[in-house]
């Protein structure tokens, strides 16, 4: 099996992520449009519910697997990594089973008594199939992610993407006259068409991988019958359960956001489907938005894992410090841009995707966050590869219980919904702040703060302060205002672009860098 760097697979899958995002944030759209703001947080309730249950049943497994296999790999030791996915896949199977087995005569009372609309009850038993398919997919994804080879990912996340496209599609045609919830509910069925496509890809791909790079003799066949399965476990287990009380903890503040926020707005005065659309805005436009960016995050840290861990095992600090400035550079270079965007055009960008331009606001106070954000992501995988794990849940309970607070306390002072909005952004800044001590204490602080935080920095105040004069002059065109907004947002890029070319922060050595 053909290994890629770093950098090149990270490049892989932001290529698939980009895609994959342009194709889901259409969705998006469409769904807002046909299904409404109403429609789109009863969804948006119901998801973070998968989410946990997601976690629960890979349990950690998955992304345990994609930092051990390179540890076993450094040591030719190709079987071993075999193993390792055949005990994870069938812990996730039993798993995913017994939480589904569980949840089936449970619907009812989730959905009326914790978040208190019955509407949700078709919605999660329409997501249930797709956490089986999902939590197996993740074991393949991982293997050969581990294996340093992030193709069969980026194809089974096109798959998945493309197949939920045109099934929610559908389904959102096909009731199109029905009530709001059942509308929800085919969003819901698009997600686990989209998982069984991709699980049946993967399948494909593993089978074809395992026939053609895992030629094995009578004997090692007869070696790897006594293989000690029970040491394996325990290996998985030690990394997996810090990773998955972090991961679990996460999810769960989705969760409790889902619950908290809209009880939060009720109290404070709104009806149910006046808080049901705000936290739609909130979760189904402005946060969207704010994650839109993060396939790059994600790639980064999918592709950090494996190569963090084997750079560890063989004690090259000087790779683990240069992927680490790596992966700062284009969370700062990438971030910095998008919060002086999200900051200055959140009204126009969120009239001109979702036609709510209401929500504007709340996404000008989380594009604050933006860069800490993408950050987090990235770090939570550094601490990972270095096998610190409890590290990364520490911090991730430590910004979990501010943003909490910051519901509970922000969200009837501060105006309408952007009490939660300060919350969840707080909460994200401080996580990312701890992580990077975590990092430092671990690998030193040598970052080259011009390169990483200096040259961005500067780019972006001068795009802050020409933004407001283009939105001046640019109606002296007499342009409709889609088109002015596109333009816009084109000749701010191309201003950032160019300046952190003239100050050198991108340089064609850079570009090289992806090809070792």
């Amino acid at each position: 099996m053909r290994k890629q760097s770093f950098l090149q697979g990270a490049l892989i899958l932001m290529f698939a992520g980009l895609f994959n995002r342009f194709i889901g944030f259409i969705l998006r759209v469409i769904i807002v449009r046909m299904a409404g703001d109403e429609g789109l947080g009863l969804f948006q309730r119901v998801f973070p519910l998968f989410v946990t249950l997601l976690l629960l049943s890979t349990s950690g497994f998955p992304m345990a697997m994609a930092k051990l296999i390179p540890e076993r790999m450094a040591r030719k030791d190709l079987l071993g990594s075999y193993n390792l996915l055949k005990l994870s896949l069938l812990f996730v199977l039993c798993t995913a089973s017994l939480i589904i087995a569980i949840m089936l005569p449970g619907v009812r009372f989730i959905s009326t008594v914790i978040y208190r609309d019955s509407r949700t009850i078709l919605l999660i038993l329409a997501i249930l199939p797709a956490l089986l398919f999902s939590s197996l997919s993740s074991c393949f994804n991982a293997f050969f992610q581990g294996m340093h080879n992030m193709t069969p990912t980026a194809l089974a996340q096109t798959i998945e993407q493309v197949s939920r496209f045109l099934a929610t599609l559908l389904f959102l045609a096909l009731l199109r006259h029905q009530a709001v919830h059942y509308r929800s509910a085919g969003i819901a069925l698009g997600i686990s068409i989209g998982e069984f496509s991709a699980f049946i890809l993967l399948s494909i791909l593993f089978i074809n991988s395992l026939f053609r790079d895992f030629q094995v003799d009578k004997e090692k066949i007869q070696k790897n019958l006594y293989h000690n399965y029970r040491e394996d476990f325990k290996e998985m287990a030690r990394l997996a359960l810090p990773i998955t009380a972090g991961r679990l903890a996460h999810s769960l503040m989705f969760n409790a956001e889902a619950v908290l926020i809209p009880r939060q707005l009720q109290l404070k005065g709104f009806t149910l489907k006046e808080a049901t659309s705000l936290y739609g805005q909130l979760s189904g436009m402005a946060e969207q938005l704010i994650y839109l960016p993060t396939v790059i995050s994600i790639a980064l840290t999918t592709s950090l894992v494996p190569t963090i861990a084997d750079a560890y095992t063989r004690k090259d600090f000087r790779k683990i410090k240069s992927n680490y400035q790596d992966v700062i550079r284009i969370c700062t270079y990438l971030g910095f841009p998008l919060t002086v965007i999200f900051f200055r055009l959140g009204t126009e960008l969120c009239g001109l995707l979702f036609a709510y331009p209401q929500a504007g606001k709340i996404l000008s106070i989380m594009g604050l966050s933006s860069t800490f954000l993408y950050y987090q992501q990235v770090s939570n995988g550094m601490l990972n590869g270095l096998g610190k794990p409890g590290l990364s849940l520490l911090n991730m309970l430590i910004g979990s219980g501010i943003k909490l607070l910051g519901i509970l306390f922000l969200t009837g002072p501060l105006p309408g919904i952007s009490g939660a909005a300060v919350s969840i952004s707080l909460g994200i800044i401080l996580t990312a702040i701890l992580n990077f001590i975590s990092i430092g204490d671990n690998i030193g602080y040598s970052i080259s703060i011009k390169d990483c935080f200096a040259k961005p920095l500067l780019a972006s105040i001068i795009i802050f302060y020409a933004l407001p004069i283009l939105k001046r002059f640019l109606p002296l065109l007499k342009l409709n205002f889609k088109l002015e907004i596109i333009i816009l947002l084109l000749i701010t890029i191309l201003i950032y672009l160019f300046i952190m070319l003239a100050v050198k922060a991108i340089t064609i050595e850079d570009i090289k860098h992806f090809r070792s």
